[in-house]
C-alpha cells in the first residue's frame, strides 16, 4: 500500500470508533459529524480491503483485522503527537489534566501530599483520581488513565513499572476494648472479631494464612472497601482492625490503642507500583509528574 494515498485524519478516526465501539460518541471525540466518521470508514475500508467493524448489540464491534492494527495505529498517533507537542515544560504555567487509576490507598495516603504540592509549585496541573473495574492494561492502553497505582501488577513490556510505596500492618481497637492496655497474646487476637480492609468484600487475607498455620481461625465481623472509613467503625465497636500502619497512624483517635500483631507478619508487606504506557515516557511532563509522585511517595 502507497502510504501517499492515505488520509492519516482516517486512522484518528479508526482509533476513535475502536475506542468508543460508537459512531456517534466516536465523532464528538475528535469533533466530526457522524456522517463524516461513516464516510471516513468506509474510505478506510476501501484501502484495508476489511469491514473494520460490524455493527452488533453492544455497538461497533472491531474485526479480526481491526484488533490486530488497532494497538500499532494507537502507538504511531501517541508518537506522532510526542514529536509535535511542545517539548518544554514549565510547572508553573503549565494547564495539564493527569488521570490516575489508583487503590484506596493512594487516595487516602499519598493524594493528600500531592495536592498540597501541585498547590504551591504546579497551580495549573489538575488531577482526576478514579476507580475502575477493568484492568491496568486496558487503563493504560485506551488512555483512560496516564498512571495506574495498585499493588505489583506484572504487566506486560510495554508498560513501565516503578516501586512507589511500602507499608507493614498494624493493629488497632478504641480506647476501653477489652484488649487494649495489654500485651495481646495470640488466641486473644485470634478469638476477638475482626474489621478487614478489602475491596471485593473477602474477609480472607494474610492474616488468615499466618493464622491457618499455628491452626487457629478468626471471625471477621466486617470488610469495608474504603480504608478512610476504619477509625470511625473501630470506635463505635469492638473490632479489631490489621491494617496499613500509614493509614492507621495518620486517621486514628489520640486514644486508640494501637499495637503490633502477635503473629507474625512479613515487615513491608504492602508494596504499591506506579505504572504507565511506554508510548508516554520521554514527554516532558509525563516525566515530571512521575518524577513528583516517586518524590512525594518517598517523603512518607
Amino acid at each position: 500500500m502507497n502510504l501517499r494515498s492515505i488520509d492519516l485524519n482516517l486512522l484518528l478516526v479508526f482509533d476513535a470508533v475502536f475506542q468508543e465501539k460508537n459512531i456517534t460518541k466516536a465523532g464528538k471525540k475528535i469533533g466530526l459529524t457522524q456522517s463524516s466518521v461513516s464516510n471516513a470508514l468506509t474510505r478506510l475500508r476501501g484501502h484495508l480491503n476489511d469491514e473494520l467493524f460490524v455493527r452488533g448489540t453492544d455497538g461497533m464491534r472491531p474485526t479480526q483485522r481491526a484488533t490486530e492494527i488497532a494497538e500499532p495505529i494507537r502507538l504511531t498517533l501517541f508518537s506522532l503527537q510526542n514529536i509535535l507537542d511542545p517539548q518544554k515544560f514549565n510547572p508553573m504555567t503549565e494547564k495539564r489534566v493527569f488521570r490516575i487509576a489508583a487503590v484506596d490507598y493512594f487516595s487516602v495516603i499519598v493524594a493528600p501530599k500531592l495536592a498540597n504540592y501541585l498547590s504551591q509549585k504546579a497551580p495549573g496541573i489538575d488531577i482526576r483520581i478514579i476507580a475502575s473495574a477493568i484492568s491496568a492494561a486496558e487503563l493504560l492502553d485506551n488512555g483512560e488513565a496516564d498512571f495506574v497505582v495498585g499493588p505489583m501488577l506484572n504487566l506486560p513490556e510495554r508498560f513501565g513499572s516503578e516501586l512507589l510505596i511500602t507499608d507493614s500492618l498494624i493493629c488497632m481497637v478504641r480506647e476501653g476494648h477489652p484488649l487494649a492496655g495489654k500485651t495481646v497474646t495470640v488466641q486473644e487476637y485470634a478469638d476477638a472479631q475482626h474489621l478487614v480492609l478489602s475491596l471485593r468484600g473477602d474477609p480472607h487475607s494474610v492474616v488468615d494464612e499466618e493464622l491457618a498455620k499455628l491452626n487457629l481461625s478468626r471471625r471477621v465481623a466486617m470488610t469495608v472497601s474504603s480504608s478512610a472509613v476504619i477509625p470511625a467503625i473501630v470506635e463505635e465497636s469492638d473490632l479489631i482492625v490489621t491494617a496499613p500502619k500509614k493509614i492507621i497512624r495518620r486517621y486514628a483517635n489520640p486514644n486508640s490503642f494501637i499495637f503490633n500483631s502477635p503473629i507474625q507478619l512479613p515487615d513491608k508487606l504492602i508494596h504499591l507500583e506506579v505504572s504507565w504506557h511506554k508510548r508516554l515516557s520521554v514527554h516532558p511532563a509525563h516525566l515530571w509528574f512521575k518524577e513528583t509522585l516517586l518524590n512525594i511517595a518517598s517523603t512518607l
